[in-house]
């Protein structure tokens, strides 16, 4: 995930129950399609930019800090009244905005610390828009640090760079935690952000910040000399990585790095900033399905999430130089997957994640999944195992267990990744209400089941499924497919959110995962395959397969032997040298030397 300041997103995978039928009569129900609402005419936009103007639904602002708003009404300036949660002008306790647009945000950090704004049009009071308000604590990841610095910060190789004529481009990501080994101390990172995929040189500087962040410049500290890194390049392009992990570690320089292992954010809350902290040295913590995980990095800074995936077999591409096309795909087995688009973008790539209940290290944060919101990760045991010498095996520098506040932070550089929209043809609705009429009946003799309907799938939204809407938790088991089609279980709120899988259960999908899994590998256009929850049927794990957007692929039954499977269609997962370019620097700071034109600056992000 360096790409260093280009994270790729991971598959966000949503709980789903699936339960099991039963019923009197209650008759059969199919879905419609609303009609969406006209567009509001009346928006609440930031200021412009050179990229144009944005009008969101969601801002962060930090804790004390402003924001300007302005509002438009059919795409004009339009006079407004200000409001937030519907006191004019807002408040001390949600903060205030004046009658021009100007929001500041309050301080100490306020619970709740989510409020909506409200823009009413003064010639006609009936047309309003709203923003919501989520004032968060700043980000510091992303920023020069005074020495000895802290982890979970911006950093990198300072030979990340390609100059040509006209532009520099350069790279960066997350020095992500210090590791010990035979008396030395070495911070531990990607091999993408440290050693520049393979390219990297034994003693080439890493600096604090990374040249993303200082105008593609090396950074002002000198922390630390590149050591060993595990080799990427695999034998074919395609074939597994040497060892398994994109992991590198690099000699710190005696004083410039906090030797108690401190990771920014990582401690506790105040009502103005987060502690840094060390992560827990008690022991790691192996991935499970629904643990609930932190982590802190460049770009995202303090994160919290929860395990979606774990046994993940997956295809990453890399590319030889800083921005440059695709060079080889390395594949990576037993890896884990963080649900949503929250967790981590370009530049988290080196983070170590954590245990958010006792900062335990679970994993090492090196990529992520386009379009569907996830974090893919190695866990930590195996990063551990990649570095071992006559000193003896290294080991996290930390200290005692401890929470992590999980509170809401800022993010730097952060590229939008979301799923695209479920797409199920006119065809298969059509098949789905032909086996909706000649097996609903049947369906709701369970007595846990209210309606039948037809839908699309929630774990392949290309394709329709039978929707059971129940009562309660099942008593009888609900087939996975009725003539072929997949079936989709919706529970009421509160007995969702008793939903748990059965340790047997997953045992047995990551068993038929590793029967299947080089035979799904090999076939054209499936870049992943792993165990997910399964979110038709919550209740049940579901082997995750990634597939690759534009390429055509074999047809993925909806079971494997007896397995639900989830579909996750992406772009492919790259981890060097994609995500977000941005940020242009003054042509000053990008001259050559007196005869040459200033370059452009494009920074990019590892993820």
């Amino acid at each position: 995930m360096k790409n260093f300041l280009r994270i790729s997103a991971v598959c966000a995978l949503a709980l789903t129950l699936i339960s099991c039928g039963g019923g009197g009569s209650k008759g059969t129900t199919t879905t419609t399609t609303p009609t969406p609402p006209p567009p509001n005419p009346l928006s609440v936009c930031l200021p412009a930019t050179s990229s144009g103007t944005t009008c969101p639904t969601s801002q962060n602002v930090n804790i004390g800090g402003s924001q300007q708003f302005n509002a438009t009404f059919n795409s004009a300036p339009a006079t407004v009244t200000w409001s937030i949660n519907g006191t004019a002008g807002g408040s001390a306790a949600t903060g205030t905005i004046t009658v021009t647009g100007l929001y500041t945000a309050p301080t100490p950090f306020p619970t709740p610390n989510t409020f909506t704004l409200t823009a009413t049009l003064q010639s006609d009071t009936s047309k309003t828009a709203n923003v919501t308000l989520n004032v968060v604590y700043p980000n510091n990841n992303a920023q020069l640090q005074t020495v000895p610095v802290q982890m979970g910060t911006t950093g990198g190789n300072v030979n990340d760079i390609v100059v040509t004529s006209t532009t520099k481009t350069c790279c960066s990501g997350t020095l992500g935690s210090l590791i010990s080994r035979g008396g030395v101390t070495y911070i531990l990172s990607n091999n993408h952000v440290l050693a520049k995929s393979d390219h990297g040189v034994a003693g080439d500087n890493i600096s604090q910040p990374g040249m993303v962040d200082n105008n593609c410049n090396p950074g002002i500290n000198t922390v630390a000399h590149l050591s060993e890194f595990a080799p990427l390049t695999p034998a074919v392009s395609g074939g597994p990585a040497p060892k398994n992990v994109d992991a590198a570690i690099a000699q710190i320089v005696g004083g410039t790095v906090d030797a108690s292992g401190a990771i920014l954010d990582l401690g506790a809350a105040s009502g103005t900033s987060i502690a840094a902290a060390p992560p827990s040295n008690v022991g790691i913590v192996a991935p499970s399905l629904g643990l609930a995980v932190a982590k802190s990095g460049r770009s995202t800074s303090l994160t919290c999430g929860s395990i979606g995936a774990i046994g993940q077999t997956i295809n990453v591409q890399y590319a030889a130089s800083c921005g440059g096309p695709a060079a080889f795909t390395a594949q990576y087995a037993n890896q884990i997957i963080i649900s949503g688009a929250t967790f981590s973008a370009s530049g988290d790539s080196g983070s170590l994640i954590v245990d958010s209940s006792n900062a335990r290290p679970v994993g090492l944060l090196y990529a992520g999944i386009p379009n569907s919101g996830g974090t893919v990760a190695h866990p930590i045991g195996d990063v551990i195992a990649a570095f071992p010498s006559a000193a003896g095996t290294p080991a996290i520098v930390g200290g005692a267990d401890h929470a992590v506040s999980c509170k809401p932070t800022g993010t730097v550089s952060r590229p939008t990744l979301n799923g695209g929209p479920s797409s199920v043809s006119s065809f298969e609705m059509q098949r789905a209400e032909g086996i909706q009429q000649r097996n609903g009946a049947q369906l709701m003799q369970n007595p846990a089941v209210t309606r039948v309907e037809v839908g699309a799938s929630a774990d392949n939204p290309s394709e329709a499924a039978l929707v059971l809407h129940l009562n309660g938790m099942p008593t009888q088991a609900i087939p996975a497919t009725v003539e072929g089609m997949r079936t989709r279980i919706v529970l009421p709120a509160a007995v969702a959110q008793q939903a748990r899988l059965a340790p047997a259960d997953v045992q047995r999908a990551l068993a038929v995962k590793g029967t299947h899994v080089d035979n799904l590998m090999s076939q054209p256009g499936i870049q992943g395959v792993g165990v997910t929850f399964s979110d038709d049927n919550p209740l049940e794990p579901a082997m995750l397969i990634l597939t690759v957007i534009g390429e055509g692929h074999p047809p993925i039954p909806a079971t494997i032997d007896g397995l639900r499977t989830k579909v996750v269609e992406t772009e492919q997962i790259r981890a060097y040298n994609w995500g977000t370019e941005a940020v242009t620097a003054p042509a000053a700071s990008c001259e050559k030397s007196s005869k040459t034109a200033a370059p452009k600056i494009k920074l990019r992000s590892r993820l």
